[in-house]
């Protein structure tokens, strides 16, 4: 796995869940099943739409990745949601499904700048300052351009 790991997922679901859940052999660490990898990184890459223009997402994702506590619940719930709701035999959960929308709500909540990522790199502008939203007004009452 790319940016979470065993324990992460652990924390949020027992092991023997997630592993029925992905169908895999046990014999298998779960940081190798090819499924888990998967769905990570579809997670990465939809946290990464939320936070990337904020947040360089290239340092906090590189192979030497900056965790955070935030980022990595965040990733952690997603995945363990999308990995019970995979298996269609069964309806997911409700505290997977609720897990999953609080993810999504934090990660608007820091898209927003309500809430910051402790510890993680700020986009920048070639002069070092930070980049700051754009805020404008579309307006115009003088019908010229």
């Amino acid at each position: 796995m790319r940016y979470i790991n065993k324990d992460d997922i652990v924390a949020i679901i027992h092991e023997r869940l997630i592993n029925e859940s992905v169908a895999m052999d046990t014999a298998i660490p779960l940081a190798d099943n090819d499924i888990i990898i998967d769905i990570e990184s579809k997670a990465i890459d939809l946290v990464i739409s939320y936070i990337s223009r904020r947040y360089n997402h290239v340092e906090i994702f590189s192979d030497t990745p900056i965790r955070n506590g935030v980022l990595v619940q965040l990733i952690s719930s997603i995945v363990v949601y999308r990995a019970v709701k995979r298996n269609a035999a069964r309806k997911v959960p409700d505290d997977y499904v609720e897990l999953y929308k609080e993810a999504i709500k934090t990660l608007e909540k820091i898209q927003a700048g309500a809430m910051d990522l402790i510890g993680c790199p700020l986009l920048i502008n070639f002069d070092g300052s930070p980049v700051s939203p754009l805020w404008g007004n579309s307006t115009n009452d003088n019908n010229f351009v």
